[in-house]
Formats: C-alpha cells, structure tokens, sequence
C-alpha cells in the first residue's frame, strides 16, 4: 500500500484561484480597519488585556476590547515561522508544516457517534472514542490520530483529560488536546502537561518533541475567552506551537457576503496571532479557517458549494501572509453514510486541496460536525486518496507518451498483454477498496453489498487487527493517577 501522508504538491498538481494579488490587498486592508476601528473583544482576560495595553494596543478595560493598530498586526505576521512541526509519540509519523505538502485530519469533539450495529445516532463515550482513534490510527490519508469525538460518559471536568488520555494510548500519530470548561482551563492545562510530560519520559523530552500544542477558537463575531487565550500564552512561552481558529456562520456570526465573511475572520485570526506574538515573539502558529454558511431554510450549518468556495479563499489570504493554514473540507449536512455525503465531501474537500491548503479538516463526521462516523471514517479515507491521484497531474516524458508500444500495437492490436502496461498501470491508475468496479452479475453474487456496508465491513476488520504500539504499564498508571488526581482536587460542577 502506497504510503501518502504528507502528500507533497507536485509543480504538475493544478491549481484553483479565488482572487487576484489586488483583492487580497482588499481583504487586508479590510481586516486592518476592523482591528483598528472596532477592535475584538476579550472576555474574562484581564492578564491579557493588561499585556496587550502595555505593548502599544489600545485598551478599553471596561468595555474588554481592544483595538490593533496596523504595524502591531504586520509585525506579528513577520514574526511567525513560516513552518510547524507536529509529533507524533512515534517518530515516524512526525510530520512538518511547510506550504510544500497537503495533509488530512479528522474533525473534533463530535457529540454523538453513529452506532456500528444499529446505525442510530447516541450520545459518544470513551468506547467509541477510542474504537475511532484507532480506525484513524490504521488509515493512511490521516496523518493526526484525531479527537474526532469526546468521552460523554466522563465527568463534565475532567472529559478533556479522559480524552487526551485515550487519545495517546490509542494512536502513534500526533494528537493534540481540548480544555474545557474554560473556568478550569489553566489548571486542566496544567494536568494536560503532566499526562504529555509522562509519555514523552521527561519535560526535557516534551519539550524536544512536544505532545500536543495550545490554541483558541475565536467567539464570532469578533471575540475571545480570555481564559483559552492564557492557556495558549502559558503554553507558547514552554516552546509549544500554537493555533488561532476561527469558526463563522456567515448570515449568523459574520456577513452573508463571502467577502465580508472572509474580512471578519480574518480579522478574528490575525488579532490571535498578534496576541500570541506579543506575549511571545516567534511562537510558530498555525492558522484555521473554518468557515461555513448559516442554511437560512433551517437555521443550520448550510454546507453549501459556497463553504468549499470561501475556504479556497482562506488558503489564498493565509498563503499571503506566509502562515501555516488549516481549512474545512468533508462538510456534509448528511445524516447517513450514502450518496448525498459523499458528493458533497468531495466537491467541499477539491477546492481548498487545489487552493494548496496545508491541512484540509474534518474527516469521518456527518451533519455539520455533529456526529462521528465509523463508515463516513473510511469513506473518507478513499475519497482523500482519489482526490489526491486526481490533482497529482500527469506526467509527459519519453516513456509515458508511449510512442514505442503505440507503433508497436497498431491499429490491430491491444494493449493488454504488453509490457509496458504491466510497468505502469499501478502508478497510473486508482484502485478503489470500496466503489465497486465489477459487473452488475458479479457485484450481486459477491452478496450485493453498498459502498457503506462495504466501509463497516472494513471498519470490523480494523477493529480486529489494528492495535497501535501500547504505552508502557508504568506510563499508562502514572496517567491514571493524575486523572485521579484531578479528579479529586477539581471542582466537580463544570458550570
């Protein structure tokens, strides 16, 4: 099997373009006013707003906003290292962020979970948790191991250390973490360290090759928790990197226009960057666009040709600025595995990928982000590696343009028994697992089976043989005893 993580983008690969240099000048500019003029507002962040006062933003303490000016923003942006790396507890699933390679991860914190047996929807739990790590974990087009759901049947203030927990036992591939509730989220953070600090063996270790990294979503329109921001700053100044992540519903928490949509979020991400940069020059920081419509019908996430559309354009304004940038793509309102998922993750997953993303989200969910999927986990997976084979381009040169073997054969032969076909036909062409190719008589007396029956089959078979390297007893005791811990010594209301 053909290993395609880290996909690197050939000079072959096409490409899709939004906007012309001069229209990203207008998005720029754009976002600077709106940093200057109204300013984002940082709730709960007295310690941040202290910080950004003194390195020259200007501060309205009893109204919490702040306002960015112009020079403080480009500087930051200067600032940023242009590459990321991300580790894995195996190193050899260690991977860089470089604007030369195209990565795919799932999405997160998904609520429900479709049920293997049943295909109804529940409530997820540490079992199916760690059941869709570990499918993450075998298929090769996800180069994270995810946290593609969360441990529901965990106490409120605790489930994000249950996650991380279950997150490194259950794959090899880097993993980041979550705190939550936002009260708790310095001392989680703490209790985050301790669970990385014991798989990596030593702070010295982590610190080398750190386990995870911080960041903060933004609160659209325009606004921060203060206490994810401090949690961020704690963790950039111990030398982890760190991601800024805004998620609009235009029509809702920004413009309907995709344009206006793209001003406010990129106003959203470029105030986090330059608060981590001020806090902590040279941080590297990646960016996350995810970025999606209001469906005005249902009052839902639209998951429209519109979202495909304006995430392309993120990776053009990110690329401007030289950033490391995340966007959505595999968005469907579908509520099953099945057609309607699967045409509409492909045309959402095609645009950002040409556009030249770094990492394209949000594998293995359905509806919008809501439910994880078993099934929709390795659909995914094949659509990820068709798409890829389709943008690799095509490669001219002597031996492909077949000129030998074409006045070889003639008009009188075929080409089925020659050489060169046998040389090349596992390059040139896909090779679906789980379309089916075969004749409508064949396909029936294989047993008839749909594209989803044939990706829970797949999903068994995973589940039977896939068993990531174990974490050593004594690490995965010392894990349960700062869960224990933290058990006992944190409130236990997570309001």
């Amino acid at each position: 099997m053909v290993e395609i993580r880290g996909f690197e983008k050939p000079s072959l690969m096409p490409s899709f373009q939004v906007f012309n240099e001069g229209r990203i000048d207008a998005i720029h500019s754009a976002s600077l006013e709106v940093l200057e003029k109204t300013g984002v507002k940082i709730l709960h962040g007295e310690t941040v707003l202290k910080m950004l006062k003194e390195n020259g933003c200007e501060v309205d303490f009893e109204r919490e906003v702040v306002l960015f000016p112009s020079h403080i923003v480009e500087e930051a942006v200067r600032k940023t290292p242009r590459t990321i790396m991300e580790y894995g507890r195996n190193p050899k699933y260690d991977f860089r962020l470089d604007g030369r390679h195209v990565f795919f991860t799932t999405d997160t914190e998904t609520t429900n979970t479709v049920d293997l047996k049943t295909g109804e929807w529940r409530p997820s739990t540490k079992d199916d948790f760690e059941k869709l790590t570990r499918v993450t974990d075998a298929l090769e087009s996800y180069a994270a191991g995810g946290h593609l759901t969360t441990c529901l049947d965990k106490p409120a203030n605790t489930r994000c250390l249950h996650d991380y927990a279950t997150a490194l036992s259950s794959t090899e591939k880097p993993c980041g973490w979550s705190v939550y509730p936002p009260r708790l989220a310095l001392k989680l953070t703490d209790y985050q360290l301790e669970i990385a600090t014991a798989v990596a063996g030593s702070e010295k270790k982590l610190r080398q090759r750190p386990l995870g990294g911080g960041g903060f979503c933004t609160e659209s329109p325009l606004k921060f928790e203060g206490r994810y921001v401090e949690t961020t700053i704690k963790l950039a100044k111990l030398g982890f990197p760190c991601s800024v992540a805004s998620m609009p519903l235009g029509g809702a928490t920004a413009p309907v226009t995709l344009a206006g949509s793209l001003v406010v979020t990129n106003a959203e991400i470029l105030s986090g960057l330059s608060t981590i940069q001020l806090a902590c020059p040279g941080t590297s920081v990646g960016v996350h666009y995810l970025m999606g419509s209001l469906d005005m019908r249902t009052g839902l996430w639209g998951e429209g040709p519109e979202e495909a559309l304006v995430c392309a354009a993120a990776v053009e304004i990110a690329r401007y600025y030289g950033l490391c940038v995340t966007v959505n793509g595999f968005l469907s309102s579908a509520k099953r595995s099945g057609a309607q998922a699967s045409h509409e993750k492909t045309m959402s997953t095609l645009m950002p990928l040409l556009a030249g993303a770094d990492v394209v989200y949000g594998a293995g969910s359905l509806n919008g982000g809501i439910t994880a999927s078993f099934e929709e986990l390795v659909i995914d997976d094949e659509i990820c590696r068709a798409l890829l084979k389709a943008v690799r381009g095509i490669d001219l040169n002597d031996e492909t343009l077949a000129l030998d073997v074409i006045h070889k054969v003639g008009s009188d032969g075929h080409y089925m028994a020659e050489k060169h076909t046998l040389q090349h036909f596992k390059e040139e062409l896909f090779f679906p697992e789980l379309a089916d190719r075969s004749s409508y008589d064949s396909w029936k007396k294989s047993g008839g089976k749909s594209l989803v029956e044939k990706a829970r089959e797949k999903t068994r078979r995973i589940l039977e043989e896939h068993w990531p390297t174990p974490l050593d007893k004594d690490v995965q005791k010392e894990i349960s005893e700062i869960i224990r811990r933290a058990e006992d010594e944190l409130p236990k209301s997570a309001a």
